[in-house]
């Protein structure tokens, strides 16, 4: 079974309707795909509901998707992962984003498959699946 982890433009993508998103989250249901995000997936979209003109509105969409689908809670082994994946690209003085090295790190130990397209982060990422919507 294919185990995909969406990122956070894709779930806005899907809150937002965006015809390319909901057709390829057809196609991961048409393949019985697990389907997951990460809690700092969930933690960016609920950042952005709240931060919007119509909050409760975006809050309760979010809400919606966000408990239709598996999330991957941040635990010790992904902590060490994410610590490990953002203190080897400060090595190479190439940077990303605290958020995105949780996202990377949640994702690789759960051995999921990240659906993104903020690949010039994560392609850095060594041994991180990523699949580009």
């Amino acid at each position: 079974m294919k185990k995909i982890c969406l990122d956070t433009d894709f779930l806005v993508a899907l809150l937002r309707g965006l015809p390319e998103a909901v057709n390829k989250a057809g196609e991961y249901d048409s393949v019985k795909a697990e389907i997951s995000t990460t809690s700092m997936n969930a933690f960016e979209i609920y950042l952005g509901a709240f931060r919007s003109r119509e909050a409760w509105k975006n809050i309760k969409q979010a809400d919606d998707l966000l408990s239709s689908i598996r999330i991957l809670e941040l635990n010790l082994e992904g902590s060490r992962k994410s610590s490990e994946i953002l203190s080897e690209l400060l090595r190479k003085g190439e940077p990303i984003d605290l958020r995105d090295a949780v996202i990377a790190g949640v994702a690789l130990v759960n051995g999921y498959t990240l659906v993104t397209r903020n690949i010039e982060h994560f392609n850095r990422i060594t041994g991180l699946s990523i699949e580009v919507w």
